[in-house]
């Protein structure tokens, strides 16, 4: 069984020197499930660790059938920089891209 399409959106990233705060949503049979994160890994690579609420995590697997697939597929997607990047209403565009080189500014 494969995953449903799904679109990744990033509204916020904070800068920080080894690990970045990343928020924002993906976009399921559309519904819009929020996450928050943690991107880090300077040296050897890049790594995200997303975070859903429980409740989220239920709503989640409902949607994609298969929850531990839906957020490897999803962990994979934000290392490679395949989401759009909006920033929320109080938030600026100023991020470190994830996969990109130290101290790439988007």
């Amino acid at each position: 069984m494969s995953i449903p399409d799904y679109t990744v959106v990033v509204n916020y990233v904070s800068e920080g020197e080894v690990a970045n705060l990343i928020r924002g949503y993906v976009q399921v049979k559309g519904k819009k499930v929020r996450f928050s994160g943690v991107a880090y890994g300077r040296f050897g690579g890049q790594n995200f660790s997303p975070q859903f609420t429980k409740g989220a995590k239920l709503k989640l697997a409902a949607l994609t059938g298969d929850f531990p697939k839906f957020e490897e597929d999803l962990q994979l997607r934000l290392v490679r920089g395949d989401f759009e990047a909006k920033p929320g209403k109080n938030e600026h565009h100023h991020h470190l891209h994830l996969g990109g080189p130290e101290g790439a500014h988007v």
